[in-house]
């Protein structure tokens, strides 16, 4: 809930040892510490880093200026996104146990958190989450659904004839977040970690010739890190502009109150209602409670923006219930004992990022962040583990790629922040929705959007992009599944046209430019005139970064990466941190911006392509997986050969963004005799699904390596260097307890299919007629020439081939 990272204000005199040394010379510098600072400095400690300085501005832990003082302390290991478990699972482990490694009463209750389902929507969008119920015996915390029955046993506060059921979390509950704060100062202190308060920030700077940062305090004293890691909360952007930094933030007012009702309560649960945004717990004789304005009554705060936050922080807010009247109305109905209670109003602010997560990993060189947290006490235990070894290791231990500090760098400007974080913060209980309209589009579309959108595409939202999912092609009162199929068969048995501008394109150039690829890549690199698959491993062997490579050049100085958008940054800063390793001449950058790409695809796409250029395109002239600089109509492109991942003849045409309303309207009209349609991304998931391709994000993951993936071929042992070739090496000889299976459903009879039947990701899978959960789904679709759902999904290796499964 809120976020946990605390304030930086200005307090007393610094440290004795801090304040009689001129310079300090340290591993790493956490710049506030909250939760999120102080999880940051205990877990680089328990990897035996005991040179960590942790920076506060405050006199104390956890000031009422910042956020921590005003957390309800709620602790979810419920979360929408799965790869979140181990992160919540981990905080409530670390929990558990810190009160008794450190002395501090935290006051964690374990009672467990129940989430309403007033609505039949709700409960269905509660049933899917338990299908896709993640966890395994032995683990934290389970979900389930309970019926009215079993919420009037679990919370008898709740009137449980007006819910149809709700979603119980076991083993979460509640903490204090001030005493959590303290603990993890205690335990980071016990480790070795110095804690300084009154350490007020002047300058922040890089030192280009020592690698290192220079923070200077106010009163001169000057400290040397090697890594400098902002977790200053509200106060994270002020920190970061020292550097010349500015943070995709923004600080939200938060309502809330102490309810003392005219008993004391029993024992309960947290209680969340998603639909009315409001959460209640227990709090000693009294409740907490609190929740998430509508749309227009959430306030954020762009003059502290412009201006800076002042010191007082959330001391300064005035509290204003009026704007929870409708969300406290609600609750009185569904706890009664809340009506005529005492109501102690108050409000504090916190950061938060457009889309909810927080800003976690690298921000520049050895400059980390952790900062802009909705769930700082939840995930703050399991964050602060998590970037502490990335830091150690030097890469992320685990696939959490919704953090990625740098995602909006490039398109993200302060209307989209503002207006996605009001839409985030009014819906962040809502689970279901997650084709969020606010602040789109942004500069990122293709020179085709407004054509596609008059056409009746359907548009997701990925990394700033605007992509197309699917077509309506006028067909009225038709469903999505029968119009993904009339898109498919189109395409397959004619040709369609999609719009890949959304793609990441990473330019590698310069004289070691090959060098760069060969060492960064596990994969042989292409030779000129061809397109290939490759992989970037990390140290440990894991899948990095699935990749297509191509190079425009004959000089062999200039190479084309193709990745995804969610994870250009991430690659990027791969690249250029093996680079500088090297000490390689290369120029590593994006140009996502201006290198577009539409896709021809389908039998008929080599007669359209023929119908626009000299060029041979023969099997002879241009084979598979080939690429050539040809002139289509009126627009050059390097032509791309591949069907890797459609299965389909297929060309990808790679031209300037400024081109690509020419290139379409040539393409169209020479195709519009052979029956050439628009598709989007829904269909190009049912044909690599069909033919068996791996995608990243979802089968391939850092949570992967390439031999249960069943992608050893692309690791090249031939090559003398490459980043994670021992590890890999050693991979390879191993056996694994899963594998990775495609796998086929057949509907029960008398079903009529349609996207409800149809997998989509994270289901469960298990051994018909047995609840033991011996798989998970990674991705779905329905197979048109099977006429059945088709899944890729991770599988126990116990698991014979003929055994019959179920994710229902």
């Amino acid at each position: 809930m809120l976020h946990a990272s605390r304030s930086l204000v200005r307090c007393s005199s610094l440290d004795h040892q801090l304040r009689h040394s001129s310079t300090k010379h340290v591993f790493a510098c956490v710049l506030g510490s909250g939760v999120a600072g102080s999880s940051v400095a205990y877990h680089l400690t328990k990897r035996n880093i005991k040179d960590v300085l942790l920076l506060d501005r405050a006199s104390g832990v956890a000031s009422p200026t910042g956020t921590s003082f005003h957390s309800p302390g709620l602790v979810s290991a419920s979360h929408p996104a799965h790869r979140y478990k181990p992160i919540l699972a981990h905080s409530i482990e670390l929990y558990s146990k810190l009160e008794a490694e450190t002395g501090v009463n935290i006051d964690f209750q374990q009672t467990g958190t129940i989430r309403l389902a007033t609505n039949e929507t709700r409960l269905a969008e509660f049933k899917k989450y338990v299908s896709r119920d993640y966890y395994k015996e032995g683990d934290v915390c389970k979900t389930t659904l309970l019926s009215p029955a079993e919420v009037s046993q679990l919370a008898p506060a709740v009137d449980h004839t007006k819910v149809l059921g709700a979603l119980h979390t076991t083993n979460d509950g509640t903490i204090s977040a001030r005493a959590l704060t303290q603990a993890l100062v205690v335990g980071a202190k016990n480790g070795g970690a110095q804690v300084v308060d009154g350490a007020i920030p002047r300058e922040i700077r890089y030192d280009k010739e020592q690698g290192n940062w220079i923070v200077v305090l106010e009163d001169g004293t000057v400290v040397t890190t090697r890594n400098l890691i902002n977790a200053g909360g509200i106060w994270a952007n002020d920190i970061a502009r020292l550097s010349g930094h500015d943070l995709p933030v923004v600080v939200v007012e938060h309502q809330y109150a102490v309810i003392t009702p005219n008993k004391t309560p029993a024992n309960t649960p947290s209680i969340i209602d998603h639909d009315s945004t409001f959460y209640v717990r227990k709090s000693g004789d009294d409740y907490l409670f609190g929740g998430f304005e509508n749309l227009e009554k959430t306030v954020i705060r762009e003059d502290w923006y412009k201006n800076g936050v002042p010191t007082e922080g959330s001391k300064s807010i005035k509290a204003d219930f009026s704007r929870l009247d409708n969300a406290y109305k609600r609750a009185c109905e569904l706890v009664p004992e809340l009506q005529g209670a005492k109501v102690d109003t108050r409000a504090a602010v916190f950061s938060m990022t457009p889309d909810g997560y927080p800003l976690v990993g690298p921000y520049d060189k050895n400059y980390w962040m952790s900062t802009g947290f909705l769930d700082g006490v939840s995930s703050g235990g399991g964050i602060g583990k998590y970037l502490a070894d990335w830091i150690v290791d030097g890469e992320p231990p685990a696939e959490l790629f919704d953090t990625d500090a740098s995602r909006y760098e490039r398109w993200g400007d302060r209307k989209f922040f503002t207006e996605r974080s009001r839409e985030t913060y009014s819906m962040y209980y809502n689970w279901s929705y997650t084709d969020r309209l606010a602040g789109r589009p942004t500069d990122r579309i293709s020179g085709i959007y407004g054509r596609l959108k008059k056409d009746g595409a359907s548009f997701s939202f990925r990394n700033g992009w605007e992509v197309a999912s699917s077509f309506n092609m006028g067909v009225q009162n038709e469903s999505y599944l029968p119009t993904l199929i009339r898109e498919y068969e189109m395409v397959t048995n004619k040709c369609g046209v999609i719009d890949l501008s959304w793609k990441g394109k990473i330019e590698v150039k310069g004289k070691d430019a090959e060098k760069l690829l060969d060492y960064a890549i596990a994969s042989d690199i292409p030779p000129l005139g061809k397109i290939s698959s490759g992989v970037m491993l990390t140290r440990r062997g894991g899948i990095l970064s699935p990749m297509m490579i191509f190079h425009h050049d004959r000089q062999r100085s200039a190479f084309i990466l193709l990745t995804e958008p969610e994870r250009e940054s991430r690659d990027l800063y791969w690249l250029r941190r093996a680079a500088a390793e090297k000490q390689l001449d290369v120029q590593v950058g994006l140009v996502s911006e201006y290198l577009a790409s539409l896709a021809l695809v389908g039998p008929k796409s080599r007669e359209v392509l023929s119908a626009l250029t000299k060029s041979d395109v023969s099997d002879e002239g241009f084979p598979q997986k080939s690429t050539r600089m040809i002139r289509l109509g009126p627009v050059g492109v390097v032509c791309a050969r591949s069907s890797t991942s459609t299965g389909q003849l297929s060309y990808e045409l790679f031209h300037n963004r400024a081109e690509t309303t020419k290139l379409y309207n040539a393409v169209m009209s020479a195709g519009r005799e052979h029956g050439i349609v628009n598709f989007g991304q829904a269909a190009l998931n049912m044909m690599r699904l069909e033919h068996g391709y791996r995608i990243w994000g979802k089968e391939l993951t850092l949570d992967t390596n390439p031999y249960e993936c069943g992608l050893g071929s692309l690791v090249d042992f031939d090559k003398k260097e490459f980043i994670g070739r021992e590890s890999a090496l050693e991979l390879s000889k191993q056996e694994f307890k899963r594998r990775l299976a495609l796998i086929t459903f057949d509907a029960e009879e008398g079903v009529v299919l349609d996207d409800r039947y149809v997998p989509s990701g994270n289901e469960v899978i298990r051994i018909d007629g047995q609840e033991a959960r011996v798989g998970q789904i990674t991705s779905g679709a329905y197979n048109v020439r099977l006429q059945k759902p088709i899944a890729f999904a991770w599988i126990d290796a116990s698991v014979g081939p003929n055994e019959r499964v179920s994710f229902f």
